[in-house]
């Protein structure tokens, strides 16, 4: 997705950085970018759009920074990138190859975890949708129709209903 109209309904509610996530050696949980922003904000992963290019929703890139075992830096990777030790670990217990960049695809990678992706060059940016959808958007016919029908049926249900109670 583009910036612009399609972002309008974004509202940027917090950041934070890689390695403020507990240590990689206690064998933490591994999170997504969406994931990691529900533990710290609430609600559910897909309620969040993650992004690395700061606050303004005009330029979220659906990215999210990642720290990954046994490579040194950090990677941007998609919003919603899993790669999870046993499903769901970031753990050095159950194995993982050292120490090469050619392993970032392969070993477990974590949004939130204390290891290779440290400081602030490492911020991943949380929005989530307000709800509103872009501002002017006018439904479309069909979702008109949709709305009239619902409204024509839930008219009728209460009619019978008030008839049956008469």
């Amino acid at each position: 997705m583009g910036a612009g109209a399609a972002n309008a309904a974004l509202v940027f509610v917090g950041s934070w950085q890689v390695d403020q996530g507990p240590g990689w050696s206690s064998g933490p949980l591994a999170y997504t970018g969406q994931e990691a922003a529900a533990l710290l904000f609430g609600g559910n992963a897909g309620d969040y759009v993650i992004s690395t290019n700061g606050q303004n929703a005009g330029d979220v890139n659906y990215s999210a920074w990642y720290s990954v075992i046994g490579v040194s830096d950090g990677f941007v990777f998609a919003q919603d990138y899993s790669n999870k030790t046993g499903g769901k670990y970031y753990d050095q217990n159950l194995g993982y190859e050292c120490c090469g960049v050619e392993y970032k695809d392969t070993n477990a990678a974590s949004a939130y975890v204390n290891d290779n992706a440290i400081g602030s060059r490492y911020t991943n940016y949380a929005f989530r949708d307000d709800g509103l959808g872009p501002v002017g958007a006018i439904p479309e016919p069909a979702t008109w129709a949709l709305m009239i029908g619902g409204f024509g049926m839930a008219g009728a249900t209460v009619r019978r209903r008030k008839a049956a109670l008469a």
